[in-house]
């Protein structure tokens, strides 16, 4: 059954959407304030405000906790809307309470979609906060009896008559000088001095006009005037400047001072709402398994339109091929753009993690670090940004662990005491790089040759300087330089998490480093997952396809083939004034036969590798839906073969998926029969 009933559940996908919503909107905040080392007004209420919606919402799908905590958050800054300068320069204890409330509540939305879930216990929370609420409050009275006694040495405030003290509003007693005579004119020509600002005045002794008692009581005690204003400075500045005034003070203010900010907080509240409702006319929460559904079906309908095409093609129906066939092809191609597009999101949602996590390692480490974001309006496929925010996080904890130096050692090597890390989002050709680069001590490639040496990832006797080389040695799993284990380093997770994340997308991971300058790590992945631009090709009888966007000029191999040079064992081509790998397919993968006369060359270029393929024929470029490998072929196919996946062609052949950066990069390492090697 679960913990929540019936009616909860119906409404557990909207809970869980909107409090995920509140809570990270509420980190974002919180890791701005720390940073700036200060809350804005607008702060302190958006917070009020997140914490008002999930305690009501929380009780509301029977999470007594959740909003019992909640509850306790909104009165800390219920007092904190009431005194916002105790919040100018913000204790670190209150970060600590916050970003702990918000990883509870974080942990607790993950957990509540599983049958055994079961609300954690809030007590913990709630007692810190109540212990934080009350060290403010003894800190205010203690404030409060300063300055009532400071007041009471100095001087004593008139009493406020009793026909004012059950009314609101803002009462002031206004003496005059001693001697003017005639005070109750005197004090009635001040009540008409302010008539025109209050909407409300009365005073006492109430009869101005007639002298006797009236002008006597002023005299020895002033004049009182109860008054309701909506600009308090403006009316006591003008009784201030009356003629003969000696001093004028306000005695009691019992506006709703309350009533006043509710009122104010109602209208925004209602704007809000306004323009909430005027986006929902435009935009639509849209659940994330009917876009998936939606566009596996999109693929579905784009593999039988190529079966369709390849079958009247070879049944000679040209003129249904070329028209109505023709016609539905462009509306199913113009329905899976329309879901590619509908799927999109921005990259930008991936800093909060990555903001926190820099946070919470840096507290950890006795390090500083700051993150600096050149993202732009960069959009990618929602599951691939799912993907890689993993891949980002643990190089980011890597980039302050292993890069970052501490403060001392910073200044001692005559940089900022503070690190800098910074996230690049970049749209290349239909490629997602994502770049974390940071100004840190590098890599040191003698100290990792020696780990590599002492684990027999590299023979002892070698002297190997390249960085290709070191870098594969830091993607193995396992691999740590770290001496002792602590807890973001020392077990060697970490970049071979990263390397896996890109073998499950079709993505390839760059490092670049200087040490005492920092280093270099870019992931590229494609903008989609479920379908690519490619080039389809075959070589004997196999078919295999390559991104379009990395396919630059195809060229007559005949042509340009008395070009080419073996060095080392590996075939070059002269391109544009340079030598190139040259990739054979047929002896890359050891397929039979021979390459024919009107073969043609395709110029490659990846992010990292370039080089030219020999093909046999080309079907053509055409959109085409990737499936993932099976896996039946084991970890790290991809990386021994080069082949990232597959598709159904019209004629019902499976079409192997190349990736060009690992295709050239096996061969310049490798040679030419390359997978045979493994």
């Amino acid at each position: 059954m679960g913990y929540f009933d019936s009616d909860a559940r119906e409404m557990l996908e909207v809970y869980l959407l909107e409090t995920r919503q509140l809570n990270s909107q509420m980190a974002d905040i919180l890791l701005e304030a720390e940073r700036t080392g200060y809350f804005g007004e607008d702060d302190i209420r958006s917070i009020f405000r997140v914490m008002h919606t999930i305690k009501s919402s929380s009780a509301m799908m029977g999470l007594g906790g959740l909003s019992s905590m909640a509850h306790k958050l909104e009165d800390l800054f219920s007092y904190y809307r009431e005194h916002p300068e105790r919040l100018e320069a913000p204790d670190s204890s209150l970060f600590d309470l916050l970003f702990s409330a918000s990883d509870f509540i974080e942990q607790e939305l993950e957990q509540m979609t599983r049958a055994e879930y079961s609300p954690r216990d809030t007590s913990d929370i709630e007692k810190k906060t109540d212990a934080f609420l009350n060290l403010l409050n003894n800190i205010q009275q203690e404030e409060v009896l300063q300055e009532s006694a400071g007041k009471e040495e100095t001087e004593e405030l008139p009493q406020l008559p009793e026909i004012f003290q059950s009314k609101s509003g803002i009462v002031a007693n206004v003496t005059l000088e001693e001697g003017c005579r005639m005070e109750n004119i005197r004090a009635f020509m001040l009540v008409r001095s302010i008539s025109g600002l209050c909407s409300l005045i009365e005073t006492y002794p109430e009869n101005l006009e007639s002298p006797g008692e009236s002008a006597e009581y002023i005299g020895k005690h002033g004049l009182y005037i109860r008054f309701e204003a909506n600009d308090k400075e403006a009316v006591l500045d003008t009784l201030e400047k009356g003629l003969f005034v000696a001093r004028c003070r306000v005695v009691a203010d019992s506006r709703a001072a309350d009533t006043v900010k509710q009122k104010d907080g109602e209208e925004r509240e209602t704007q809000e709402n306004g323009d909430k409702e005027s986006l929902e006319g435009d935009f639509m929460e849209v659940r994330t398994e009917r876009l998936d559904l939606l566009q596996n079906i999109a693929a579905e309908l784009l593999l039988h339109m190529q079966t369709l095409e390849t079958e009247l093609g070879r049944r000679g129906l040209d003129e249904i091929e070329s028209g109505t066939a023709h016609q539905i092809s462009l509306l199913v191609s113009q329905i899976e753009r329309s879901v590619m597009e509908m799927r999109l999101v921005p990259v930008a949602r991936i800093l909060p993690k990555l903001k926190r996590a820099l946070r919470d390692i840096c507290r950890d480490q006795k390090k500083e670090a700051e993150l600096v974001v050149r993202c732009a309006d960069v959009e990618a496929d929602k599951s691939v940004v799912d993907y890689v925010s993993e891949a980002l996080l643990h190089i980011v904890r890597n980039a302050v662990d292993h890069g970052i130096e501490p403060p001392e050692q910073r200044e001692a090597a005559g940089k900022d005491r503070k690190g800098k890390i910074t996230f690049t989002a970049e749209n290349t050709a239909g490629e997602l790089r994502l770049t974390i680069s940071d100004d840190g001590q590098g890599i040191d490639e003698d100290k990792v040759r020696e780990k590599a040496r002492e684990k027999s990832l590299m023979d002892g006797n070698q002297e190997e300087s390249d960085f290709q080389k070191i870098r594969d040695v830091l993607l193995v799993p396992g691999f740590s330089t770290n001496e002792t284990v602590t807890e973001y380093s020392g077990r060697g997770v970490g970049l071979d998490v990263v390397k896996n994340i890109m073998d499950e997308v079709g993505g390839n991971l760059y490092i670049k480093s200087k040490k005492g300058e920092g280093s270099a790590f870019t992931i590229a992945v494609p903008l989609n997952l479920a379908s690519m631009e490619c080039v389809r090709f075959k070589v004997g009888d196999y078919r295999f396809s390559l991104p379009a966007r990395h396919v630059y000029r195809f060229l007559d191999y005949n042509t340009v083939k008395d070009t080419t040079r073996e060095i080392s064992g590996r075939d070059y081509i002269l391109y544009e004034d340079r030598l190139v790998p040259l990739v054979d397919l047929r002896c890359f993968y050891s397929l039979p036969g021979h390459t024919p006369e009107r073969a043609v060359l395709v110029y490659v270029k990846g992010a990292e590798q370039e080089g030219c393929i020999i093909m046999d024929s080309i079907y053509g470029q055409k959109r085409i839906v990737i499936k993932a490998l099976p896996p039946l072929f084991g970890n790290g196919f991809r990386g021994r073969t080069g082949i990232c996946g597959c598709s159904i062609m019209g004629s019902g052949h499976v079409c192997a998926a190349l990736d060009t950066e690992i295709i050239i990069d096996l061969y310049q390492k490798e040679g030419k029969n390359a997978v045979r090697k493994h």
